[in-house]
């Protein structure tokens, strides 16, 4: 048998999506748009290639010349954050995009260039050949970067505390091996005052009465001086821990305050706080990741993979491999995890029960990964319900007992282990 070579120009004989189609390959500072039209089966398609700039002028020139060229549909990668303006521009001029993901459209090695890439994207639009991502509204999306930006202020906010802590240490001031937090009431008053080097009798006089048995501890610990390059720092975390304090209370306000203007959004954030290791600032979070409607999801299985929650498949010649779970949603499945080990601490709930079960035979973090895993799956029953969470009463340590006691006991036979008939405990072997 010969080979066939089979030319990206060949005649188009697979099922056509969109007649009029087209492909953008952005950039920083460009964007290589090419159209692609359909003439008929066994045909060559007509392209046309254009190059616009990355600009609020370019936007509007490239849908211009897109409508005029009676485009149905555009298709792009989501690569970086480059795609979301002009994902807005051509859906203010009524095109529809598709976002599609990078290694799904992976150009041939060899045969790779701007327009390569966006004729190929063209293509694939075109035929349907990738199937798209899914692109949140556009409010939802700034909600999305807003929550996002939380959480990057509370991991600086973790980052200054430390710091200080650390310079306190340095200098031989262990005042967090008197005080728990020294980010407490007592313990900001004291960091107050060692930064604006005040004695060691006025910090102490303005603690409160909390401290009292351990204020001989602090006599000791404050003995000690800061240099004042040591005090010029300190004043410096504490200013910068205030004010990623400050953001994260006003991220955490906005993002409640825009959630809450619809009647849907503001039920949504109730409906997930009845979920045990959920709080407002979690499911703010988890609400601005999944978006206004749970329903884009066909079931709880495939928001889970969304989420990045569920194991991977990996299967080849009958053999399982790592089942590694895949990317999905990183800031998303971070809050889930979060969640699940305030979840997995709760107890009476089945959470609870089900981390303790996982926990006997597998390592902490599967056992969190896996508790996440079910939190995501619950979260998307409550969101479409539209009902409260109520805890079934599941005791998993318990069906995992009644699953394996046979075994357990056939075991101890064969080794010859003495057991009671009932008892809390079996004997050793005679």
């Amino acid at each position: 048998a010969s080979d066939m070579i089979i030319d990206e120009a060949s005649p188009d004989n697979m099922n056509v999506v969109h007649p009029c189609a087209a492909g953008l390959d952005v950039h920083k500072l460009s964007i290589t748009a090419s159209v692609r039209v359909w003439k008929g089966c066994g045909e060559d398609g007509e392209v046309t290639t254009r190059t616009f700039p990355a600009k609020a002028r370019g936007f509007a020139e490239m849908a211009d010349w897109l409508s005029g060229r009676k485009v149905t549909a555009a298709a792009m990668e989501a690569a970086g954050i480059y795609w979301e303006a002009p994902l807005d521009a051509l859906e203010a001029a009524g095109i529809r995009v598709l976002v599609l993901n990078a290694q799904h459209v992976k150009q041939i090695r060899g045969r790779k260039t701007d327009v390569g890439d966006s004729v190929w994207l063209a293509r694939v639009c075109q035929f349907g050949l990738a199937r798209p991502s899914l692109v949140l509204p556009k409010r939802y999306r700034e909600l999305r970067a807003l929550s996002r930006h939380r959480r990057q202020a509370a991991e600086d906010r973790a980052r200054f505390r430390n710091r200080a802590h650390k310079l306190v240490d340095r200098a031989g001031l262990r005042v967090g091996g008197v005080l728990s937090d020294i980010f407490g009431t007592n313990g900001r008053r004291i960091l107050d005052g060692l930064a604006e080097g005040a004695p060691a009798e006025d910090i102490l006089a303005g603690l409160s009465s909390h401290v009292t048995r351990k204020r001989a501890d602090l006599e000791g610990v404050l003995s000690l001086e800061l240099s004042p390059h040591a005090r010029t720092a300190l004043k410096d975390l504490l200013d910068q821990h205030d004010r990623a304090e400050r953001a994260v209370a006003d991220c955490e306000r906005t993002l409640h305050s825009e959630l809450s203007k619809t009647r849907e959004g503001a039920q949504s954030l109730r409906l997930l706080q009845t979920i045990p290791g959920i709080g407002a600032a979690a499911a703010g979070a988890i609400l601005a990741e999944l978006g206004p409607d749970i329903g884009v999801f066909a079931s709880h299985a495939h928001c889970a993979a969304w989420a990045g929650l569920c194991p991977g498949n990996n299967e080849s010649g009958g053999r399982r491999r790592s089942g590694r779970a895949r990317k999905g949603n990183p800031a998303l499945r971070r809050v889930l995890v979060e969640c699940a080990h305030a979840a997995s601490r709760t107890k009476d709930c089945q959470f609870h029960s089900h981390f303790r079960a996982l926990r006997a035979r597998k390592s902490y973090k599967q056992a969190v990964f896996a508790t996440a895993h079910k939190l995501i799956r619950v979260i998307h029953a409550v969101l479409k319900n539209r009902r409260p969470y109520a805890d079934p009463g599941t005791d998993c340590q318990e069906i995992m007992a009644r699953r394996n006691a046979p075994r357990w006991i056939r075991m101890m036979t064969d080794y010859g282990i003495e057991y009671p008939a009932a008892g809390p405990a079996a004997t050793q072997p005679a």
